[in-house]
């Protein structure tokens, strides 16, 4: 067996789980893709959110609600809808 070019594999701390280093790059490139799209998702919940308070805000000024009532409704703060305005 000595001319054979087989290989052993090695129980050595240093050797023990081979990987395949373009498996494991692929493998992170799709998790950190993964984790960008529910970010990215995180980020357009909240800035539909504003808008939809914005909207609402602007409604309820519409109607003649007092700008602090329409703060408390909203969240918004009052520099936030004298820019709607």
């Amino acid at each position: 067996m000595e001319g054979c070019a087989s290989k052993r594999l090695s129980l050595d701390i240093n050797t023990v789980g081979f990987y395949d280093e373009a498996e494991e790059m692929e493998k992170m490139m799709n998790s950190l893709k993964e984790e960008g799209e529910m970010l990215g998702e995180k980020r357009g919940i909240k800035k539909g959110a504003k808008e939809r308070e914005k909207s609402i805000a602007k409604n309820l000024l519409k109607d003649g609600l007092p700008i602090p009532k329409v703060c408390e409704y909203t969240g918004l703060s009052e520099n936030q809808i004298a820019r709607l305005v």
